[in-house]
């Protein structure tokens, strides 16, 4: 007994995917740009190298600190490189990257019913052209 029913491709699977990936609203831009959001990376990297210093400022000898003045560089440094970590993660995490993405879309849009120039034509704002003197 065959199974005859009709795809749109002609292969069941491919066409369950793509009703799942319809379903789920093709979220596949958003997920892709949040996970690839530099400023994720940079925020990570900062913590990285923010823990790192911290714990060496922890430790510092006196001659370390000596040979700086007075100043624990390390451990000043590293507190405030978890600080801009902690703001630019902040900052990817209040504000993601596919919601900034959406609201660019709907301007974009918006922007769309606004009225565009031809190309001769020229706006009030654009000061008058100069004829070229040779």
């Amino acid at each position: 007994m065959a199974h005859e029913t009709e795809t749109r491709t002609g292969d069941e699977l491919i066409d369950e995917a793509q009703d799942a990936e319809e379903e789920r609203g093709g979220a596949r831009e958003e997920r892709a740009a949040t996970l690839f959001d530099i400023r994720r990376i940079i925020g990570g990297l900062f913590l990285l190298y923010g823990v790192v210093l911290t714990v060496m400022g922890f430790g510092a000898s006196d001659e370390d600190i000596a040979r700086a003045h007075g100043i624990n560089v390390n451990l000043s440094v590293g507190i405030s490189l978890l600080i801009i970590a902690a703001f630019f993660i902040a900052w990817a995490l209040l504000r993601p990257l596919g919601r900034e993405l959406q609201q660019a879309e709907a301007e974009a849009e918006d922007a769309g019913d606004e009225r565009r120039f031809e190309k001769g034509e020229r706006s009030s704002t654009d000061r008058p052209r100069v004829p070229e003197t040779r």
